[in-house]
């Protein structure tokens, strides 16, 4: 190649840089300005998720413990639905198992989750060793079953989150 080819093309990629520099300029602070409202955007929504969690961890020690009184204040309504006698425990999103899913107005929030609970069953004292067991105490079978916990979430007017709804389905 000769020294005239080098040159053309080294001028003509510099002047295309001269040219579009300026209209880069223009379009640089729209792209700005959009990238920087769907930043805060996912920003918000992963310190909902977040809080969403920390809800769920307190909402599961309490009923772990037998707090259901505590428990009901975390609900919406102050009502806890818990029927269970303990969460064994609750994949949060380790194998891909929870899914947060969130109304258009981001008063609203959804989540499943895979878990492992722990049920009690009364044995009926219906023979000796039965009533025996009653009488001190320990008239209940314990078993851990795995379930998907079905969670609906809303927004408070403080601007937190509350349970309003927990189903346990059996897988």
């Amino acid at each position: 190649m000769s020294e005239e080819s080098k040159s053309t093309r080294r001028s003509f990629l510099k002047g295309g840089a001269i040219i579009a520099a300026p209209l880069a300029m223009i379009g640089a602070p729209a792209a700005a300005a959009l990238a920087g409202s769907g930043d805060r955007d996912r920003l918000a929504r992963l310190e909902d998720e977040k809080t969403i969690r920390d809800l769920h961890g307190n909402w599961m020690r309490l009923v772990n413990a037998g707090n259901y009184a505590g428990a009901a204040k975390l609900y919406a309504d102050d009502k806890c639905s818990c029927a269970l006698a303990g969460i064994v425990s609750i994949d949060q999103g380790q194998d891909g198992s929870e899914a947060f899913e969130f109304a258009h107005d981001g008063n609203r929030a959804s989540a499943t989750y895979a878990a492992t609970v722990a049920v009690e069953t009364a044995i009926a004292p219906d023979h000796t060793l039965a009533q025996m067991l009653h009488a001190q105490g320990e008239g209940m079978v314990r078993t851990s079953e795995r379930r998907m916990l079905k969670a609906d979430y809303i927004r408070t007017r403080e601007g937190g989150w509350a349970i309003s709804r927990l189903d346990f389905e059996r897988v």
